[in-house]
């Protein structure tokens, strides 16, 4: 398939100036941001051996926190 399709969305006003908005606040343009949100989503979909990264929050200490207390375990 290699002919150019438009997609058509309805999208609240709001919404859709707050959108272009933040493309253009991180200097791209709005098409480009919607074109690569629906390449990523491709790539996770095709990805079957991708990696799932939970946060642990501060488990780890903090440089500072690290020094000042140098016997503390770690919590998992």
């Amino acid at each position: 398939m290699k002919k150019q399709i438009y997609l058509r969305v309805k999208l609240d006003p709001a919404l859709r100036r707050a959108f272009q908005l933040s493309a253009w606040r991180s200097e791209r343009s709005p098409s480009y941001v919607l074109r690569s949100l629906i390449q990523n989503c491709v790539s996770l979909d095709r990805n079957l051996n991708g990696l799932d990264i939970e946060v642990w929050g501060d488990c780890f200490p903090l440089e500072g926190e690290a020094t000042r207390q140098p016997n503390r375990q770690r919590s998992r």
